[in-house]
């Protein structure tokens, strides 16, 4: 009997399953279908909400380390307090209040990653992977500043402040309920949250950008601390498009949207607060870096660009810096100068 005749390989039978000459690589975040990609919806699903922010190229290009010259800071703090005109002891103690005050808020962003994480958000593929970047951006941006303290004196020191009532609650909140009632309220909403959380972004990379912004006519006489400042805010134009983009499209495509933003933003917290949770300095801190009426308008501009577009008045917990930077600003230049606020 004759030996069977051997099976050709499945490739040969059909050319469709021909072996690729190269892997075709795994991008699930592109912001465009690629070829031989397959799209269909029976309606029940809503389309991918596609910005012009082009993700792919993001997560490619970015930078990483910002390298700061420590030495030259410290060679450009002796000259500084040497001449009449420079900067004094006083100004660069509180220079390292308000910089220390603004790293802690640029090593918040896990916090805020983690709430993003924990609801809907975490299924829009294109922002799970910007996040992925932006994360690493903020790491080194917090890296930074971390490195200029480090070569400036220490700021005037505060005794341990009593937290207040709503302080107390707030922090209870985060630490206790919100694990529990934060996915739960947020599944219930579904990708209308998202809206949210990209709006309280929005607003506290803005915020951030205003602060750093606030700070740049204070190091006139340490060039290398206002080239590394410089620096994180040239490179935080790309994170403030990105969550403008989501935020503002979203927003706008529907009411539920909307209503769900203003949700997110009263009950987050104030976006200069980390997780919303207060800071023992910053009624200090706030009305010392904002202490011109111009870097208090870019604040309220950072929110306004958001808020604008949202029902119903803003709550009193988004408003919570600018009230604290009303009651200080009026003691920066008094005598005692901002050491003489009084939390």
């Amino acid at each position: 009997m004759s030996a069977p005749a051997r099976r050709k390989p499945r490739s040969q039978r059909d050319p469709r399953h021909a072996p690729r000459p190269t892997p075709r690589p795994v991008a699930y975040h592109d912001d465009a279908p690629r070829e031989g990609s397959r799209q269909f919806s029976d309606g029940s699903v809503a389309p991918v909400l596609l910005t012009s922010f082009d993700v792919s190229e993001y997560t490619r290009s970015v930078p990483g380390r910002i390298d700061v010259d420590t030495d030259r800071i410290e060679d450009q703090i002796d000259e500084a307090m040497e001449d009449p005109q420079g900067a004094g002891p006083r100004d660069l103690a509180e220079l390292h209040r308000d910089l220390a005050f603004l790293h802690a808020l640029e090593s918040a962003a896990l916090t805020e990653t983690r709430t993003m994480y924990s609801s809907w958000t975490a299924n829009e593929a294109r922002i799970t992977a910007f996040l992925a970047s932006w994360l690493w951006e903020r790491h080194w941006w917090a890296h930074a500043l971390e490195e200029i303290l480090e070569t400036l004196p220490p700021g005037p020191a505060h005794g341990r402040r009593r937290p207040r009532p709503g302080a107390a609650l707030r922090q209870v909140y985060v630490e206790r309920a919100l694990p529990i009632v934060g996915p739960g309220w947020t599944r219930v909403a579904g990708e209308a949250v998202t809206a949210g959380h990209m709006a309280r972004m929005a607003v506290q990379e803005g915020s951030l950008r205003a602060a750093l912004e606030a700070l740049l006519h204070r190091v006139e006489h340490l060039p290398e601390v206002r080239r590394v400042l410089s620096e994180v805010i040239e490179r935080r134009t790309h994170s403030l498009d990105f969550f403008h983009l989501e935020a503002i499209a979203r927003i706008t495509r529907s009411r539920a949207e909307a209503i769900t933003a203003r949700l997110v933003l009263a009950v987050g917290g104030d976006p200069l607060r980390p997780a919303g949770q207060r800071q023992a300095d910053e009624d200090i801190s706030l009305p010392s870096i904002f202490r011109r009426s111009a870097d208090r308008a870019s604040l309220r501009s950072a929110r306004y660009e958001i808020t604008r577009l949202l029902p119903g008045p803003d709550a009193p917990g988004l408003l919570g810096p600018i009230r604290a930077i009303r009651r200080g600003i009026s003691q920066v230049t008094t005598p005692g100068g901002i050491d003489g606020l009084r939390p």
